[in-house]
């Protein structure tokens, strides 16, 4: 099971494992590139959803960043304004006004 990540999603770190880099800390946000299902938990707990990141150091070919220490951020619907600037900069303008 992979908890519903995917490949570009963003990731939001929550909290650190000792043998993370620095970089990866509560409140950095990390692009995912890769998705492992079942990565085994090197101190023998429950196996889970291992995530890899793009600009971020790899823990190795068997290794991943804890996805239970991760979450992943949504991005809302566009409200009616986003939705206007959106159309606004693809060049759909509503001239009528």
């Amino acid at each position: 099971m992979t908890d519903d990540w995917r490949v570009d999603d963003l990731a939001l770190c929550i909290s650190r494992h000792e043998r993370y880099p620095l970089e990866v800390r509560p409140g950095a946000v990390f692009t995912v590139r890769v998705v492992m299902a079942d990565m085994p938990d090197l101190v023998g707990g429950q196996a889970g959803t291992g995530l890899k990141f793009r600009d971020v150091p790899d823990l190795g070919p068997q290794a991943a960043y804890c996805a239970r220490r991760f979450r992943k951020i949504t991005p809302q619907a566009p409200d009616s304004f986003d939705a206007e600037v959106i159309d606004m900069l693809a060049g759909v303008t509503d001239l009528r006004r």
